[in-house]
């Protein structure tokens, strides 16, 4: 799925993902979730590749009647953007700062490491420095 090597991984942007992803998840991952599925919504938001309004993917999404597969999809775009606009809400110039194949990767892996019950706790040092950098980053003058 999404496998960035070490080196090219940002910091701020993966540990800021994996911590909202865990926060937001935890507990409503089964080892029957499709975490592939959902992290490749999340990669496709990322990458420009949603050309349809937010809302019309709520709406059907809210609706029912789709497969566990479909719905795991569209359940990591809607992740991908309110994390998104999280961070935009932060600062003006905040969305800019982050790596978004790095949120993307954060996202895999918080959702793979919910799926196996091994997910960092909060006080996982390289998610709290990744945080408050984000944070620093995001909120510095």
């Amino acid at each position: 799925m999404i496998d960035l090597d070490k080196d090219k991984i940002d910091q701020k942007s993966y540990a800021a993902a994996y911590e909202a992803t865990v926060a937001t998840y935890k507990g409503r991952v089964n080892e029957s979730f499709f975490v592939d599925n959902f992290a490749s919504g999340a990669n496709d938001w990322y990458l420009g590749r949603i050309l349809v309004p937010v809302k019309q993917i709520q709406d059907k999404l809210y609706t029912g009647g789709h497969d566990s597969d479909v719905y795991a999809y569209y359940s990591g775009v809607l992740h991908a953007e309110a994390l998104q606009a999280n961070l935009k809400r932060l600062s003006a110039n905040c969305w800019e700062k982050v790596d978004s194949q790095s949120m993307a990767q954060g996202i895999y892996d918080a959702m793979r490491d919910l799926q196996k019950g091994e997910a960092r706790g909060e006080n996982d040092e390289y998610i709290v420095q990744g945080s408050e950098a984000l944070l620093k980053a995001c909120t510095s003058k």
